[in-house]
């Protein structure tokens, strides 16, 4: 019997797994406008949190195995043991600081301050599962079992995507408290596959696991998500609809970032984990390769998801509160050739145990971000928000290629243990 290509296992995993945050704002849009507002932003509340620890996590989980693996071993069970117990504990550290920040922000200029409160404390646990979560995730990436992880990876979103479609009269805090079930679901699936896999490769156990600048890359990644609470800032005071159809937009990039990634970066991150282990000539032939035929997948994926935005507007079909979201769509898939590149510099920095730079790109991105919400927002109004994001994300993209042309050739043949 013949096998299946693994990118196309990957990008049926990437279509199944995206789905449930793809159409979350889509089922929020059931319901009127003020209470769509309201509930995606509470929502944001635990997403955003979840999103700084579940790409900090996975991603050192993923550098540190890969080197381990690629010598041959694996962690010793009692380093795993405390690995992840420095995981949860960061997790909940993070929570602690992240969301009464974010909850201060968005109540202080919502027209219901109280309610959001209400479905914040519903949706505060997420970022600690997700933290858990997060380790089985970055081990199944590294294991070369990248399938299951692309699978489940927005399982948070499912449950109350599927709560608001089923039982539309639903109280919002039954919706909102979803959340943190739905990444639960997410551990209790990536645990079973990890122990499978552990199982199956088992090998030498003598390894020791570092959260290698897992602080400076939370930072990082929670500065860099002051962009996206500042857009909603902006957008929360526009009007009833503005918040719904941002996200809207954000969940069309999302969902064509999100294939991407899980159909082609994710498989290669475990390849590249490996680079310090790698000869000269060997190294530059595959990141060539790679550049080559990442590149040319991203141009051919942003015509097409612009193209589908714009078609869909065109086509008469789409819902009146919808039609917004993807006029900002189509606008902002400009960007994602640019975001897909900054994904990819990320993890080469921290595969290359470089992790600092993040942070320093990661404030300039937000005060860059900030800046240009402000100016565009006044010139254009909401839609100047999305013109803001594309042109920070392409400013970034040209740093980050400044950054990598010296760091990725020091990493590679460079024992970096």
């Amino acid at each position: 019997m013949q096998r299946h290509s693994p990118h196309l296992t990957s990008a049926v995993a990437a279509v199944v797994g995206s789905l449930p945050g793809f159409t979350l704002p889509f089922a929020a849009a059931l319901l009127s406008p003020h209470q769509s507002d309201l509930l995606l932003l509470a929502l944001s509340v635990g997403i955003t949190p979840s999103i700084i620890v579940s790409s900090a996590v996975e991603l050192t989980t993923v550098a540190e195995y890969g080197r381990l693996l690629g010598l041959g071993r694996g962690p010793a069970p009692s380093a795993l043991r405390a690995f992840h117990l420095r995981v949860l504990r960061f997790g909940a550290l993070l929570t602690a600081l992240v969301v009464p920040a974010l909850v201060a922000a968005y109540s202080s200029r919502s027209p219901d301050p109280r309610e959001l409160l209400v479905l914040v404390g519903a949706v505060a646990a997420t970022p600690v599962v997700a933290a858990v979560a997060s380790t089985m995730s970055g081990e199944c990436i590294a294991r070369g079992a990248p399938v299951t992880p692309i699978a489940v990876q927005a399982m948070r979103s499912l449950v109350p995507a599927v709560v608001l479609v089923t039982c539309p009269g639903a109280p919002m805090v039954l919706v909102a408290a979803m959340l943190p079930v739905g990444e639960a679901v997410r551990a209790t699936v990536l645990g079973v596959s990890a122990r499978r896999l552990r199982a199956r490769q088992a090998g030498e156990s003598t390894g020791a696991l570092a959260p290698h600048g897992l602080i400076a890359q939370s930072l990082s990644s929670g500065v860099t998500q002051l962009g996206p609470a500042v857009d909603r800032s902006f957008l929360s005071a526009s009007g009833a609809g503005a918040v719904s159809s941002y996200e809207m937009s954000d969940r069309l990039m999302y969902a064509a970032s999100q294939f991407f990634s899980m159909t082609f970066i994710y498989r290669r991150v475990a390849v590249w984990a490996r680079l310090p282990t790698m000869g000269g000539a060997q190294a530059r032939g595959l990141l060539r390769g790679d550049a080559r035929n990442l590149g040319g997948l991203t141009l051919v994926l942003t015509a097409g998801a612009v193209a589908g935005c714009l078609v869909a507007l065109t086509s008469g079909l789409l819902p009146p509160d919808w039609r917004t979201g993807f006029w900002w769509g189509a606008l902002v898939m400009i960007s994602l050739p640019a975001h897909l590149f900054n994904v990819v510099g990320t993890r080469m920095l921290v595969i290359g145990r470089r992790p600092r730079p993040m942070l320093w790109i990661a404030v300039a991105t937000a005060l860059l971000n900030a800046a240009l919400d402000a100016l565009f927002f006044w010139l254009l109004g909401p839609v100047g928000v999305i013109v803001a994001t594309v042109l920070v994300r392409w400013t970034m993209a040209g740093v980050y290629l400044r950054l990598l042309r010296t760091i990725v050739p020091a990493t590679i043949g460079r024992d970096l243990g």
